[in-house]
């Protein structure tokens, strides 16, 4: 008998509101909600942008918090962001593929390159000059997470 049936405590409340939470950003602030396929597209497209991929708030209550005052960061920013969200199970695929260490995370990309990313909370004059940073930084190779390589080699030394 197999016993490998995973158990997933119940959401709690706060979870259940986040995905409202995120639809109210979409619709009042104008916000692309994107999956990892639509990503590519909006990082893409020319010009400053920036992705706020979150986490669910049962496990990264600050995923919350990110998200209420991510459109104060935009407006704060001064500079016309193109602005986009992705959900949990959306920003777990972009953290591996872009090497963050954690969500939430700012993710900023520029004319179809990488930029640079802001993970987690933080007090709101270090968002700021933390965002004005990126906004001056120019695109650079995406960090990536490291993988152990085994060399095989077909011939043998007796």
């Amino acid at each position: 008998m197999n016993a490998s049936i995973a158990w997933k405590p119940p959401r709690s409340a706060m979870s259940n509101n986040f995905s409202s939470l995120l639809d109210k950003l979409v619709e009042k602030h104008r916000i692309s909600d994107l999956d990892p396929a639509g990503f590519q597209a909006f990082m893409d497209e020319p010009g400053n942008a920036v992705a706020l991929l979150t986490d669910e708030p049962d496990t990264t209550p600050e995923s919350w918090d990110l998200a209420v005052i991510f459109p104060e960061l935009l407006v704060s920013t001064g500079v016309k962001l193109r602005a986009a969200v992705l959900r949990p199970e959306s920003a777990r695929v972009l953290q591996t593929r872009f090497g963050l260490g954690r969500l939430p995370a700012l993710l900023f990309v520029r004319d179809g390159g990488y930029v640079g990313a802001i993970e987690g909370i933080r007090d709101w004059s270090e968002f700021i000059t933390e965002c004005s940073t990126m906004l001056q930084k120019p695109v650079s190779r995406t960090p990536s997470i490291g993988i152990a390589v085994s060399v095989v080699s077909s011939s043998s030394c007796h």
